[in-house]
């Protein structure tokens, strides 16, 4: 079972699992930075550092389109 999927369009749209689990560990982790930066523990260059390597391990789907 696909975990997005756009019924009734011309092109359906999927995530295989293994692509939702990426986004998955992408999105949280990259929550725990926002944090940091939002309490200060980080500063924007450091969160911008952050967010190109988690870019690189994961490879989400999404990425930055769903903050």
């Amino acid at each position: 079972m696909p975990a997005i999927s756009q019924h009734g369009s011309e092109n359906e749209t999927t995530m295989t699992p293994a692509q939702f689990d990426r986004e998955k560990k992408y999105q949280a982790a990259l929550s725990v930075a926002r944090d940091m930066l939002r309490q200060g523990m980080i500063d924007e260059a450091d969160f911008l550092r952050i967010e190109s390597k988690l870019a690189e391990k994961f490879n989400p789907v999404f990425g930055g389109f769903l903050c």
